[in-house]
């Protein structure tokens, strides 16, 4: 017979897993209400811990077990192979596992083959566990109030440790890793890292340059500017302040299924309602998109579009018609849900309104104080930590021109002879020239890109585009490899000439391709970098191979010779079973590239 566990037994088996303030804090509360009320008492900490249990992975894990745990998985998926004789069985034995963790499995649209590789990898479970354990926390904490304006700002202490540690390892592993390219030039990721979007100012001076672009085309076109706040119905709110901001209190509305993913994805749903409407009505914005978290957590919006001046009105109550759809008779839904501020040219920049939401959600620069009288500074590090635990983008451009050909535009050096007009503005625009607006060396310019390409509405209608070409490698899961840019292109109405050389009344369309300048890196040596609390180092081993975008996937030259999937095109794929040998093949190339990203430490 089994014996029944003692109160102290019960508790501490309900508490274990959890960090040890949550712990002392349930533990408190239990002990001081089973003294009037031993039923309820046990019954709110079985309420409270019940979905918390439910997580395999424990909640005070370290990265190293998960990436331990991660490990097991893989390992567990890939020793199926010897039970489960067919592509379908073995998927579907390696879901039921992914389903046990709470990890959704591959998406049905991805073939079996590559979906078993994924199942088969650790760094595809270690991806997984982390996103799966830090929500889960991160909910955990939310719904026994430790986020909030007088506890942690944004986001819990413990998701903000784990953070600051994934951050230091990247930072480690990047300056441990040389890659060289085709010129047997070699730099640290760190160095080649520094000159990307990755550091922090150089992503806040592209986005005040697309801000600043889209206001002096604004300003050209004789169009009005409106600073907007949209945010979340009351259910989404842990918290709510009263007295003027200067208190908090438990909000009774909350829906504890609900969380800052749940609200974002609410925010999106709304503006997909609005930008359909508007368009009906013959409308198009074009600005740019800020989601910044409440001090509980919640997410808001807040944007800063342009519109032709007549449009104003219409805007207006067309985001307020949809911000309101959801519970629109709660209380201060009218006030809160929405609000507008029209920029008045007379007192300054639009770009003005909106820098500080810029800055101090990438680098806390030029800021100062927050709007909780926090340091901008010191607070980013919890607004970057929220944003990557729930998967939230920060910045969006709202209508406009095509980003990816403006960077695009910055790797071709110089345009061919005889490029078209509108592509030889775009470069000048994305490039810094000898003189545009009269003056020597002038920088780059977001507006005239906008023109060049047809105008800030033209959308998906811009005159110049992406050259996109498939890669005839495959992907490092064997997925059939997704287009990549090598260039630009765009077409023009060029006028027909006689054979005399007389030009006629007739046009042809030209069609024009300039290629960009791209290097092929590959990793040529790696320092071993600083060991760091709750790491695993892996060890490397003579047989290691560069791992290059073309050589990601490492299978051994019998693998190879044997008709490896990973080296197949996707015809011969279509042609050909997914047979026993095949499968084994995927599993071996999954254990590769586990082997592989191994090397490039758990930070990855």
């Amino acid at each position: 017979m089994n014996r029944v566990p003692s109160d102290e037994e019960w508790t501490q088996g309900r508490i274990a897993t959890l960090p040890p303030r949550w712990s002392r804090r349930l533990l408190r509360a239990w002990d001081a209400r089973q003294k009037r009320d031993y039923h309820g008492a046990n019954v709110a900490l079985r309420e409270t811990t019940e979905s918390l249990l439910r997580v395999r992975i424990a909640l005070d894990a370290s990265d190293a077990n998960i990436c331990e745990a991660a490990k097991q998985l893989a390992e567990r998926c890939a020793g199926r192979a010897e039970i489960f004789r067919t592509a379908e069985m073995l998927r579907a034995a390696m879901t039921r596992i992914c389903d046990g963790q709470g990890i959704k499995a591959p998406h049905e649209k991805v073939k079996n083959g590559p979906a078993i590789a994924r199942m088969c990898c650790q760094i595809w479970w270690r991806r997984k566990l982390r996103k799966h354990q830090g929500q889960t926390v991160e909910a955990a904490a939310i719904q026994l109030g430790y986020v909030s304006k007088t506890r942690d700002l944004y986001v819990s202490n413990e998701r903000l440790t784990a953070r600051m540690q994934q951050n230091q390892r990247n930072a480690a592993t990047l300056e441990a890793t040389i890659a060289r390219n085709e010129l047997g030039q070699e730099f640290t990721l760190a160095e080649l890292a520094a000159t990307s979007t990755a550091n922090k100012a150089i992503r806040r001076a592209e986005l005040m340059t697309r801000i600043a672009g889209f206001e002096r085309t604004a300003r050209n076109l004789g169009h009005a500017g409106i600073f907007m706040t949209i945010t979340c119905p009351s259910r989404f709110h842990r918290f709510r302040t009263v007295n003027d901001g200067k208190k908090v209190i438990l909000n009774s509305n909350y829906d504890p299924t609900e969380n800052p993913k749940t609200g974002q994805k609410h925010l999106a749903k709304v503006w997909t309602r609005i930008r359909p409407d508007l368009a009906r009505q013959g409308i198009t914005l074009y600005g740019i998109r800020i989601a910044e978290p409440q001090h509980d957590g919640t997410p808001h919006w807040h944007l800063l579009v342009f519109c032709p001046a007549d449009s104003v009105a219409a805007v207006r109550e067309t985001v307020s018609k949809h911000a309101l759809r959801d519970c629109p008779d709660e209380s201060g839904a009218a006030e809160h849900r929405c609000n507008f501020k029209d920029i008045d040219w007379s007192k300054g920049s639009a770009a003005g309104y909106i820098a500080k939401y810029v800055a101090k959600n990438i680098d806390g620069q030029f800021v100062g104080d927050d709007l909780n009288g926090k340091p901008a500074i010191e607070t980013v590090a919890r607004v970057e930590a929220w944003a990557s635990t729930w998967g939230i983008r920060q910045f969006q451009q709202v209508g406009g021109p095509p980003v990816g050909v403006w960077r695009e535009l910055r790797r071709i050096p110089k345009l061919p002879e005889g490029s078209p007009e509108q592509l030889r503005q775009a470069h000048d625009a994305a490039n810094k020239v000898a003189t545009l607006e009269g003056h020597e060396g002038a920088s780059v310019a977001w507006d005239h890109y906008c023109m060049a390409q047809g105008g800030p509405c033209c959308g998906r209608q811009a005159r110049i585009k992406l050259a996109m070409r498939i890669p005839e490698k495959l992907g490092i899961y064997g997925d059939d490899a997704s287009a990549k840019a090598f260039g630009v292109e765009t077409t023009v109405l060029e006028s027909c000439q006689t054979p005399g050389g007389e030009e006629s009344s007739g046009f042809r369309a030209v069609h024009w391709i300039v290629e960009s300048e791209r290097h092929a890196w590959e990793i040529v040596g790696r320092n071993k970098p600083p060991v760091l609390a709750g790491e695993i180092v892996a060890e490397q081993t003579q047989s290691d191979q560069p791992w290059t975008r073309v050589n990601n996937c490492t299978n051994t030259q019998e693998e190879r010779k044997e008709g490896s999937t990973f080296e197949q095109t996707s015809d011969q794929k279509a042609e050909t079973q997914f047979d026993l040998e095949q499968m084994h093949t995927l599993i071996k190339c999954g254990s590769s590239n586990r082997n592989q990203f191994n090397r490039m430490g758990p930070s990855l």
